[in-house]
């Protein structure tokens, strides 16, 4: 049975993998042994950045993203994506999970996501 500490590992693992981060300030909150906060900031090589909080839950081998936010914002201070979990969305067809591309009116469906996701999407738009 996984348990919290063991994401926050693979997290970190992760984030150590990548070329394209110039720097991560990240902090990792142990709320009980299945359940913990990520949060922080990660700056890239291009000059964006993305901020992002994932309260998750382990059940099993499962984990389940109870809240979540991942904003990147490129070199010019404007959003690129932001994906969240905020129930004000509903109708859409993945509700509550959504993501905002910058120049798009309306949210878009989207699965439910995590930090090494949004990475590694980040990681392929940087690197093409």
């Amino acid at each position: 049975m996984q348990q919290i500490i063991d994401y926050f590992l693979e997290v970190q693992s992760y984030v150590k993998g990548l070329d394209i981060i110039e720097t991560a300030d990240i902090e990792y909150e142990v709320k009980a042994r299945n359940l913990g906060i990520i949060h922080g900031m990660i700056s890239f090589i291009d000059g964006s950045t993305v901020h992002f909080m994932e309260l998750a839950h382990i059940r099993g081998e499962e984990i389940n993203r109870l809240k979540y936010r991942f904003h990147w914002i490129d070199a010019n201070a404007e959003m690129t994506f932001r994906y969240d979990n905020a129930p004000h969305h509903p109708e859409i067809a993945t509700y509550p999970h959504h993501k905002h591309r910058r120049g798009e009116e309306k949210p878009e469906e989207s699965k439910e996501v995590g930090l090494i996701e949004i990475l590694a999407e980040i990681n392929e738009a940087i690197l093409g």
